[in-house]
């Protein structure tokens, strides 16, 4: 297993990092300061929430629509996903499950097992997309989720990536990135969107 410099191993170096995120959260929150603590590679990264109007829409329309066409799957909006085994845990915008892998329980209050998501989904925030579609896209193939779906209200675009892939010692989606834009009708898996409510950004 896995064994950081003074010995511990990688996911009790997770679990005490991710005691200090949970607290680190609760104090920004009681400071009218919302912040997310995502951790990899033995760090905690902060970032700011942006939570405009624009942006809340289309998370907003993306687990409505999810969850009215199949009561098979759970949706989750700003919910984490971990892998304690890796030491990695991220904040995805919209998380779907199926309802057994739910139920399983692997998951707790704080974070979904990575292994037990189906989609993860990211709406680009108004001041860029770095994270999304570098830091995410590497990090969600490592963990083994499925399908990572970035929107981007900015210039109204899709990208659906699939089939994570680690074999080459970096990870990434092996499957050619399927590009949509605002107004088609979006296959995510067994299920689809209907994007042509989704609102763009106002510049």
């Amino acid at each position: 297993m896995p064994r950081d410099t003074a010995g511990m191993t990688v996911s009790g170096v997770y679990r005490r990092l991710r005691e200090l995120a949970e607290a680190f959260e609760a104090v920004a929150e009681n400071h009218g300061d919302p912040v997310r603590a995502d951790i990899a590679n033995g760090e905690i990264t902060v970032r700011a929430v942006f939570p405009t109007l624009t942006r809340g829409e289309v998370i907003t329309e993306i687990a409505v629509q999810l969850r009215n066409q199949d009561p098979a799957v759970f949706t989750f909006a700003a919910c984490r996903v971990d892998h304690p085994g890796l030491g990695m845990c991220r904040t995805a915008d919209v998380l779907v499950m199926e309802r057994e892998a739910y139920e399983r329980g692997v998951h707790d209050d704080f974070a979904a097992f990575a292994p037990d998501v189906s989609v993860a989904f990211e709406v680009v925030s108004p001041p860029g997309a770095s994270e999304d579609h570098l830091t995410k896209l590497r990090d969600y193939a490592r963990m083994g989720v499925p399908i990572y779906v970035i929107v981007d209200p900015r210039d109204g675009t899709i990208t659906v990536h699939s089939g994570p892939d680690t074999s080459a010692g970096e990870p990434r989606y092996a499957d050619t990135p399927r590009r949509c834009r605002f107004g088609d009708t979006v296959e995510v898996g067994r299920w689809t969107l209907e994007t042509g409510d989704f609102p763009r950004y106002r510049t």
